[in-house]
């Protein structure tokens, strides 16, 4: 039976889990840390009976968080761990979205704040004010707030009884501050995706083979088994809807 490690004086768990890779001590550390999984799973359902699932994702993360962990770097473990159970739990919640019908603008600003939120949360280690997210987003204190009240509106449980109209942004909250080099104003790519959003799945699936997934017109046609001359003509048609729509 083997004897669990004692760190040396000085030497912190996580400092001698990293010196000597000790399965037996790997597993007292994710144990020790546990209620913080249980916390971020309890924080991100919507309600009981889901949380015994984000759990089990947590879970997951806490293992990758104990096992890639470098205390060197003087980032609190909490902190380092947070992000990564998040992560995991926001990536199997992203899975899900798609069954249940939330519109391509919601997920895109969803995705955005996540990604500042876990961003922020790395760097500083402690949990970003809203002025911190608005910065780091480059919109406008205002549209943080509007961001997270659509998040709190559109319960991903009861989604699909609803549907995705159920509530409606504002959207002259939700605007970028400044012009950034090679990305669409946040408002720009709003009205993109409520644009795409309106077309045919089939219209969809090109242009997000050939403008998101950066596939040749080729590629596409042999992918959904058409002609070459199908999907261009298609792309053409497309375009002409999306310039519509958007103007």
């Amino acid at each position: 039976m083997a004897t669990a490690v004692a760190p040396p004086g000085g030497e912190s768990e996580f400092e001698a889990y990293a010196r000597t890779r000790s399965l037996e001590l790997r597993d007292r550390l994710i144990l020790e840390h546990v209620p913080l999984v249980k916390s971020i799973a309890a924080h991100c359902a919507q309600r009981r009976d889901q949380r015994d699932d984000l759990e089990q994702v947590g879970y997951v993360g806490l293992i990758k968080a104990v096992e890639r962990y470098d205390p060197t770097l003087g980032v609190p473990f909490e902190a380092y761990a947070r992000t990564i159970i998040t992560g995991e739990i926001f990536h199997y919640l992203r899975d899900l979205a798609p069954a249940l019908r939330m519109p391509r603008w919601y997920r895109t600003l969803n995705r955005r704040l996540h990604e500042s939120h876990d961003r922020l949360l790395a760097s500083l280690g402690r949990e970003p004010s809203t002025e911190e997210l608005a910065a780091d987003m480059n919109i406008t204190l205002d549209g943080v707030r509007e961001i997270l009240r659509l998040r709190e509106s559109y319960n991903l449980l009861s989604l699909s009884e609803r549907g995705p109209e159920h509530d409606t942004p504002r959207w002259s909250a939700i605007r970028s501050l400044r012009h950034q080099s090679f990305r669409l104003p946040v408002e720009d790519r709003i009205a993109l995706d409520r644009a795409v959003e309106g077309l045919a799945e089939f219209e969809r699936r090109v242009v997000e083979l050939f403008f998101y997934r950066d596939l040749t017109q080729t590629e596409i046609a042999r992918r959904l088994g058409f002609s070459q001359k199908h999907i261009s003509r298609t792309l053409a048609s497309t375009l002409r809807k999306l310039k519509a729509e958007i103007r």
